[in-house]
């Protein structure tokens, strides 16, 4: 099918700026952060061989050292998390679903609100999975990065052998760009966005992204149940 082979050599070329994204997130936050604290190693290491007794002002550069190394971890552990392999192959779309939403609600200590409205069937196939289950992960990071909230609804259904998912949240909502046609978005900044696109036209789905400034944004996608 053109349309299907178009979208893959499309997706290879986002999964790459992705990766590229990835690298630049880690060396404009963690990494700098972690320079940082090792600078301020380095000149307490230098009073403390000079100065005795131990000074109160070391004290507060400690303190703020360890500070930056948690805050470096965290950064760290949320980027490496959202990439974790679910395990697609051997495990039900429902159970992954579950556990990316409890790896959402543990990083941002916000809730999400799951609806199965029926039941999935064992039949869901492998590229289908995948695709549904990084187009969540990506909404729901979209969410703790623009959103300005902290909770989300998430709505799973099956309708005329298609399943449909859902990601709504209230936060600040924007101006969603064109999707599909000939004035779909192809700029890095939505790099996000076309990402989702991709991987749902890849497994013959589609996406729509519904938004406006101040009113909150639902992301949903449609995939048929089988190949």
């Amino acid at each position: 099918m053109p349309n299907r082979d178009l979208a893959a050599k499309r997706l290879l070329a986002v999964t790459e700026e992705e990766l590229q994204r990835i690298v630049l997130d880690i060396h404009d936050g963690p990494v700098q952060n972690l320079f940082a604290a090792l600078s301020q190693l380095t000149v307490l290491q230098s009073r403390m061989n000079a100065l005795q007794p131990f000074p109160e002002d070391c004290i507060v550069t400690i303190n703020r050292t360890i500070n930056l190394l948690e805050s470096s971890l965290g950064d760290i552990r949320d980027l490496l998390g959202t990439f974790r392999a679910p395990e697609f192959a051997s495990r039900e779309l429902t159970e992954i679903i579950e556990d990316i939403i409890i790896q959402h609600e543990s990083i941002t200590n916000g809730a999400v609100t799951l609806e199965m409205l029926k039941p999935l069937s064992g039949n869901v196939t492998l590229p289908v999975k995948i695709a549904l289950c990084r187009i969540l992960q990506e909404s729901l990071a979209n969410i703790r990065r623009h959103a300005g909230v902290e909770n989300a609804q998430v709505e799973v259904k099956t309708e005329k052998k298609q399943i449909i998912l859902e990601v709504t949240d209230q936060g600040r909502g924007f101006e969603p760009p064109p999707l599909d046609g000939p004035l779909a978005t192809e700029k890095h900044e939505h790099i996000g966005l076309r990402g989702m696109r991709e991987r749902a036209e890849l497994v013959g789905g589609k996406l729509i992204v519904s938004s406006r400034p101040g009113a909150g944004t639902r992301v949903r996608v449609e995939v048929p149940v089988y190949e």
